[in-house]
């Protein structure tokens, strides 16, 4: 070099100090690393909402397609009709007016607006069905005992079945003005008052049966009160439906003895 005058400092192999140039990449900072939490973050982020979008939107779809009320079965249902004492021995169409759930005339039972995934907002809870009144005729077969089950095909709930409608008999135990009682499969009618022309001599008293005929029953001269007269087979069936019936009793409530010029009474 030229004396007095610095030398000119040496040139960097490679282009300069390699400590200098090199790029310090340490674990964690790369921001190419999928590893870094920034990285990964935005990783789960992208995750959770593509598990979201396919919770909501595909199987939501998924499952509002599946919920076709008019394809699935129909839930039964209970509903209760009363009957007189002469509908439950003798049989009688009833009227029963109930509430059923049926397909909604709006989506169809899909509970969604046709050709979208839009909660149909007629049907209840978006379920495909909307309540409805409907009136039908109950068969009550002769002799059906209060508290029974009647079953009617297919009246239940609208589905695919249909459901079944199991109606329960409340039937009186009197008729009208407790003229007539039931007690098992025998009919009793009570207060009935014989008047004995003449003592000593039988007589005849005037009765109404079930069916509401009439007829005379002879009463022996020596009957007393609480004694029961009997016809035979005008009764409760045996059983539901059957033909076999059990008695109809009218029990002795009073005895009046008319003597001319002279009257007797028995009472109970």
């Amino acid at each position: 070099g030229v004396p007095g005058v610095p030398a000119p400092p040496r040139a960097a192999r490679g282009g300069g100090d390699a400590r200098a140039a090199r790029i310090s990449v340490r674990a964690g900072n790369n921001p190419f690393d999928a590893t870094s939490g920034a990285a990964k973050r935005a990783a789960d982020t992208v995750s959770d909402k593509a598990k979201s979008f396919w919770n909501d939107e595909v199987l939501g779809a998924k499952k509002a397609m599946e919920r076709d009320a008019s394809k699935k079965p129909g839930a039964d249902v209970r509903a209760t009709v009363d009957v007189t004492l002469e509908q439950s021995v003798l049989g009688a169409e009833v009227p029963l007016t109930y509430s059923r759930r049926c397909v909604c005339p709006t989506c169809g039972g899909a509970g969604r607006l046709p050709q979208t995934f839009i909660d149909c907002d007629t049907c209840e809870g978006n379920v495909g069905l909307v309540s409805e009144d409907v009136s039908v005729t109950v068969s009550v077969p002769k002799g059906v005992s209060n508290g029974a089950t009647l079953r009617l095909r297919d009246q239940g709930d609208e589905g695919s079945p249909p459901g079944q409608l199991y109606v329960t008999v409340r039937a009186a135990a009197m008729s009208a003005g407790a003229a007539v009682a039931r007690d098992g499969n025998d009919l009793i009618s009570r207060d009935i008052v014989a008047r004995f022309p003449k003592a000593g001599e039988p007589t005849s008293v005037r009765v109404r049966t079930i069916e509401g005929e009439w007829g005379n029953l002879t009463v022996p001269k020596d009957a007393k009160v609480g004694q029961a007269l009997r016809i035979k087979g005008r009764g409760a069936p045996v059983k539901p439906g059957a033909d076999e019936r059990g008695d109809h009793l009218f029990v002795i409530g009073k005895i009046v003895v008319q003597e001319p010029n002279e009257g007797v009474e028995e009472d109970a």
